[in-house]
């Protein structure tokens, strides 16, 4: 009899734990299709952007959605979009993602990159990348987006509660 309602007690409690990630997951998935959805609204309304290629989120100072698309006669174009503002620029200058891509993985070979997306402080364009090094530290750089050098470098260091 004991066991059963230990048994018993563990599938509610499982159940109750199950019930309450797949709440947080779909919330969290909900949050960021709502954020596509709204940049996707926004640069088509709001900016040249005819053909939207790319939709990510930079979180700084400031949250932007960022859109990269191509205008109606095929230009690519970057937006940088909050609710009242709107930062444009064509990507015709700036530095392929690809390339900064291939000079994280020389400069970090050990390290796994977690995500490169275009930032912007202030007039300060670049595309921020994440890693996370083999010590399990997460670097942060900042490439500029024009002439590709390292602008700013910080590291985050996990910390250990179990020691």
């Amino acid at each position: 009899m004991r066991v059963r309602v230990i048994i018993t007690a563990a599938v509610v409690l499982f159940l109750g734990v199950a019930v309450f990630v797949s709440h947080l997951v779909s919330s969290v998935v909900g949050d960021k299709r709502a954020m596509m959805e709204q940049a996707r609204q926004w640069a088509l309304e709001r900016t040249n952007i005819t053909e939207i290629e790319q939709i990510d989120e930079y979180r700084g100072k400031q949250t932007y959605a960022v859109v990269i698309g191509k205008n109606r006669v095929g230009t690519r174009e970057i937006a940088w979009l909050t609710k009242d503002q709107i930062v444009f620029d064509t990507m015709e200058h700036a530095i392929p993602r690809e390339n900064v891509e291939a000079a994280v993985r020389k400069g970090f070979p050990q390290s796994e990159i977690l995500r490169i997306v275009p930032g912007m402080e202030g007039q300060q364009r670049f595309w921020e990348v994440t890693l996370l090094d083999p010590d399990g530290k997460y670097r942060y750089l900042h490439y500029d987006f024009y002439q590709g050098n390292v602008t700013k470098s910080y590291v985050v260091q996990t910390i250990d509660y179990a020691s």
